[in-house]
């Protein structure tokens, strides 16, 4: 079988700079109309021998280390190994890649070599991440989130960089559980030193979602496809300059209205902790006519036992659920970062956005004293979820503690 197959380069693009920082090699050939399509398909068919297959993917990737040399200052080459031909060779010392490496008399720290399954053996996979990163390259785990499967071995081989999967990138801009699911993938890699890559960025809101998640770098058809030539880094950077910019308008006119929502909830919430303060009874309380975005509210002790049923918000009035009386909340972030600060009749704290169990809807728990011993905790919808273009801005700040008048 006779394959002409070849590397076009996609630029690779940092979020602080806008410039292109490295290539991602990828595998191309003609159709038979002459047009260039992707050529993933061949190193999947069983019909071609798996030693063919293997050549293949060696000469592409050999076709594209020889590019190095016109690899513009400061940038990087990414190339794709599977572990799949791991079991085809005799030993990890004599890895095919580093033998290329000495033939284009190329540097191994502007290589980064993506890891593209998990699946295989994690031993065998931790070795060759190992022996790569002893020879100067860097590493990156390509697709991750495609399952929770993964987390110990993102662990232990400790990534360079980690890809966050298109599909995720794609369903979490459409909906707002995906976007949840993407930007705590997105923390849990900086948090575990690896910096974040969202690839299969094609429209603004996916580069919104991929800022929220602190990506730093973006990849995707919204910058470029893949071309034959090494695009120049300076090619993108308008094009991320004029996205930060409507970035930053949206950003600031979504801080004005959480702080305009702030406040109108601040008043209510304080209009409600004086019924509370006078009430003897719940008849008090059928008085108090809350707000829709009000879903429930409950009081707890200092200590966070929860001391009166949750109060559910209805057209019928309040509905008392006495089914989380007496548990404990104090271990929430907001409920003891109220009860640290040295003023705490004077603030009310907010929660992060979560999902709410019960409605399903983007919610956020605002805490609050009522009296030395008492607190009040409320749970909010976040009226701003349907009119947010990303999932950014949604819902006010935890860190955002208004004063009490």
């Amino acid at each position: 079988m006779s394959l002409k197959i070849f590397p076009y380069f996609q630029p690779i693009v940092e979020t602080a700079t806008g410039c292109i920082a490295g290539y991602e090699a990828l595998a191309r050939m003609e159709d038979e109309q002459g047009n260039i399509v992707s050529a993933g398909r061949i190193f999947a068919d069983q019909n071609i021998p798996v030693k063919e297959r293997i050549e293949i993917d060696r000469d592409v990737r050999l076709q594209a280390l020889q590019k190095l040399s016109e690899l513009p200052e400061n940038t990087y080459l990414s190339i794709n190994i599977s572990p799949e031909w791991l079991q085809y060779l005799e030993s990890l010392d004599n890895l095919p890649t580093l033998e290329m490496m000495k033939r284009v008399a190329g540097d191994p720290s502007r290589i980064v070599i993506e890891i593209t399954e998990l699946d295989g053996e994690l031993e065998i996979i931790e070795r060759l991440a190992e022996r790569y990163r002893e020879q100067g390259f860097k590493v990156a785990i390509d697709d991750f989130g495609t399952g929770f499967s993964q987390l110990d071995r993102i662990a232990l081989l400790k990534p360079d960089i980690i890809k966050l999967d298109m599909s995720l990138l794609r369903s979490g801009a459409l909906n707002q559980r995906g976007s949840s699911m993407v930007q705590m993938l997105g923390e849990m890699a900086s948090k575990l030193g690896s910096k974040v890559l969202c690839e299969g960025v094609e429209t603004e809101e996916e580069y919104y979602l991929a800022l929220s998640c602190n990506a730093v770098y973006v990849q995707g058809f919204l910058f470029s496809q893949a071309t034959e030539q090494l695009q120049p880094p300076e090619s993108t950077n308008k094009k991320v300059k004029d996205l930060l910019s409507h970035y930053r308008d949206r950003a600031i006119d979504a801080t004005s209205r959480n702080h305009w929502r702030a406040e109108k909830v601040k008043s209510e919430l304080l209009s409600l902790r004086e019924v509370l303060r006078a009430a003897t009874d719940d008849d008090d309380l059928q008085h108090f006519v809350a707000a829709n975005h009000l879903l429930r509210f409950y009081i707890c002790d200092r200590q966070g036992n929860q001391i009166s049923p949750n109060y559910e918000n209805s057209e019928k009035g309040w509905i008392k659920d006495e089914r989380h009386k007496g548990y404990n909340w104090s271990w929430r972030p907001y409920f003891f970062e109220l009860l640290g600060s040295s003023d705490t009749r004077n603030r009310m704290v907010f929660s992060e956005p979560y999902q709410d169990i019960h409605s399903g809807q983007r919610a956020q728990t605002a805490v609050l004293f009522i009296d030395d011993k008492r607190i009040l905790l409320a749970d909010l919808l976040d009226e701003q979820q349907e009119q947010d273009l990303f999932s950014g801005f949604g819902g006010m700040p935890a860190s955002w503690i208004p004063e009490i008048e």
